[in-house]
């Protein structure tokens, strides 16, 4: 079995598309009040795990620059670097 298979955490994707979900029905306007205050704060938990994620992957990338000399320098990013 996968490590993937083992863990019950939704994926990046499926997240993402239960935000969708949840910003069509807010948009359409037809939600009683409570249904929508449900929503907003379930979409505003999943804004912020996918967020949470974001920064995780972007922590792991490459940061890749051509040298001078025509080389490739790779360099690892750290998640406290700022944006460029």
């Amino acid at each position: 079995m996968t490590a993937k298979k083992k863990s019950m955490e939704p994926t990046f994707e499926d997240e993402l598309a239960r935000l969708e979900v949840l910003a069509e029905q807010m948009e359409q306007g037809e939600l009683p009040l409570d249904e929508l205050m449900a929503a907003y704060e379930e979409g505003a938990k999943l804004v912020k795990a996918l967020q949470e994620k974001l920064n995780r992957a972007k922590a792991r990338l490459h940061e890749v620059k051509a040298d001078p000399d025509g080389g490739l320098t790779v360099t690892l990013l750290k998640a406290d670097e700022p944006d460029a």
